[in-house]
């Protein structure tokens, strides 16, 4: 069993960045990462856990949290969804409301017991410096799939996405590149934390080699939100550290101050160009923008969130307001006359892909006011474990920046960090009782 954990963490860390998984093109997106396929494991080893020790053990803040907020979400999607129905509305499209709030509800829970679940295999691992090997593993193994990515563009190992269509981008495992910037961020945090276990030599050999693995991401991304959160959370940095009466605050002000050079000398000119090109010619900017809008729009008007299913009604309802809101700021803003709006214009009266490409604003059309206060309680009590670790509070401003640019559901590597600091940084709100003395 000793010997079999780590290879499974390492089986588990692989799956999280994995999130263009075929089995998408079956049974919808909740099946582009593999992780689906681990939910009757987490189920089997709840119900042995609750059979052994006869109450939920490893509950954290975050576990808690979530739980409720899955509660929440519960309710106001029935009510949101019976509203409906009173109003003769039973389907959105070849969507089925009711099946809908279910399938989306699903995502959460399964967020849940991952979080559970990697939890429970961290309290079973008995030394720092096994931890250490296993996120080391896959940081190699990430590597190795960039250089390969890089040396056969654009049909890189297409048998492992779920479409065959050529891509010009280092995308890892994932969809798209503009997924992998929180991937590399977390697995590079987490590993550089565990060097704190290591002897000297091996130490600064393995910050060293993270930092190169982090530096060779940063010159071959093509993402211009991977760019823009980590100028942002350099800015935060900043923020923090001002207070110069300990020696360490000044030398982490300074590293910022330096890095923030680099990244305006070198990358600003590129985004620049990029961002203008993609206001001027495409449709992402406007689909992100737009649809940012149309959760706000719907939030106004039901402050309590519309629910896991009902919410598509409100999406077809207010694309067109949200549209025409953006003509006029586009307009007023940089002088473009007409936008591109092709791209959110096939949400109206569409069920495919609709949703808000923002995780953070996405949960808040779900579950309104409550949403915010989740994301607020989360954020407050990740904060507080990590001022302990300036390389895991880097890491969290990151990933809490990059909740306004991508989705949450099927990004497990945000929820692998959460579970991280939560166990490893929290362990006064968590029963340990079933937890084995972890040795360096």
């Amino acid at each position: 069993m000793s010997r079999f954990l780590p290879l499974y963490l390492v089986l588990l860390l692989v799956l999280t960045v994995y999130q263009d998984f075929p089995l998408v093109n079956t049974i919808g997106e909740i099946g582009r990462s593999p992780i689906i396929v681990l939910f009757p494991l987490f189920i089997f080893c709840e119900v042995a856990m609750l059979a052994k020790y006869k109450k939920v053990m490893l509950a954290s803040k975050l576990q808690k949290y979530l739980f409720a907020f899955i509660l929440y979400l519960s309710f106001v999607s029935i009510v949101y969804v019976f509203v409906q129905f009173m109003q003769g509305s039973y389907s959105f499209g070849s969507e089925n409301l009711l099946g809908k709030a279910v399938k989306v509800l699903i995502y959460f829970i399964l967020i849940l017991f991952y979080i559970r679940h990697m939890q429970l295999v961290f309290s079973k691992i008995k030394s720092y410096k096994v931890l250490y090997a296993c996120f080391f593993s896959v940081v190699t193994l990430l590597i190795f799939i960039m250089i390969l990515e890089l040396m056969s563009i654009p049909h890189a190992l297409s048998s492992f996405h779920a479409g065959s269509h050529p891509y010009w981008r280092v995308r890892l495992l994932t969809s798209e590149s503009s997924t992998t910037g929180s991937i590399i961020v977390v697995y590079a945090s987490i590993l550089v934390y565990l060097t704190r276990y290591l002897g000297g030599f091996a130490k600064t050999l393995s910050i060293v080699y993270v930092s190169g693995f982090f530096l060779f991401y940063l010159f071959v991304t093509g993402s211009k939100g991977f760019l823009i959160v980590s100028l942002l959370t350099l800015v935060v940095t900043m923020i923090k550290f001002l207070d110069f009466r300990k020696k360490k605050n000044f030398i982490l002000l300074l590293s910022a101050i330096v890095a923030m050079y680099y990244f305006i000398a070198y990358f600003s000119a590129g985004v620049v160009s990029s961002f203008s090109n993609d206001i001027e010619n495409y449709t992402s900017s406007y689909t992100r923008m737009g649809t940012i809008i149309i959760s706000l729009a719907t939030v106004l008007h039901n402050p309590l969130g519309v629910g896991t299913g009902a919410y598509l009604m409100y999406f077809d309802k207010y694309v067109n307001d949200s549209i025409n809101l953006m003509s006029q700021f586009y307009y007023r803003m940089f002088g473009i006359g007409q936008i591109n709006a092709g791209e959110l214009l096939q949400y109206s009266n569409s069920d495919e892909n609709l949703g808000v490409k923002s995780g953070f604003f996405q949960w808040v059309m779900f579950g309104g006011i409550f949403s915010v206060a989740f994301f607020y309680l989360m954020a407050r009590n990740l904060i507080v474990k990590v001022k302990s670790s300036s390389i895991l509070f880097l890491a969290l401003v990151f990933i809490l920046l990059s909740l306004l640019f991508v989705a949450l559901e099927i990004k497990y590597e945000v929820w692998l960090l959460f579970a991280f600091i939560s166990f490893f940084l929290g362990q006064n709100e968590i029963n340990h009782s079933n937890r084995p003395r972890v040795a360096k």
